[in-house]
């Protein structure tokens, strides 16, 4: 029996993805700033990602937990870049670093150390 496509994709992240889109573009039309390189890297980095994230296939996919690890430090990255150095946002980019790294060892080595994972029991 052929699936749906209800049954590939999550509809809580195809509605988040969707209203993402909604205020980005009434971001671009309600403003008069010029739109900057950092803060359309920032929205394609957020498109990219949770629109890739909507399908089943991509979350369960063994990469997933890094693709999202560094999707988390580029985010953080390009916030440094965007608001300027800030203990905090350094301290948050500092973090999701080592959770990269944290994430490229449970691939290596078919761990989940420091990942929070719910129980399905």
């Amino acid at each position: 029996m052929p699936s749906t496509v209800a049954d590939r994709i999550s509809l809580p992240r195809l509605v988040i993805f969707v209203v993402l889109g909604v205020i980005a573009t009434a971001f671009v039309v309600a403003t008069d700033r010029a739109l900057t390189v950092e803060y359309i890297s920032l929205t394609v980095l957020v498109a990219i990602f949770f629109g890739a994230s909507i399908f089943d296939a991509v979350r369960e996919h063994p990469l997933f937990n890094l693709a999202s690890a560094v999707y988390t430090a580029l985010l953080f990255g390009l916030l440094t870049i965007i608001w300027g150095p800030s203990v905090f946002i350094l301290a948050l980019t500092g973090l999701a670093v080592v959770g990269v790294v944290v994430e490229l060892y449970n691939y290596r080595h078919g761990t989940s150390y420091l990942r929070v994972e719910p129980d399905n029991r």
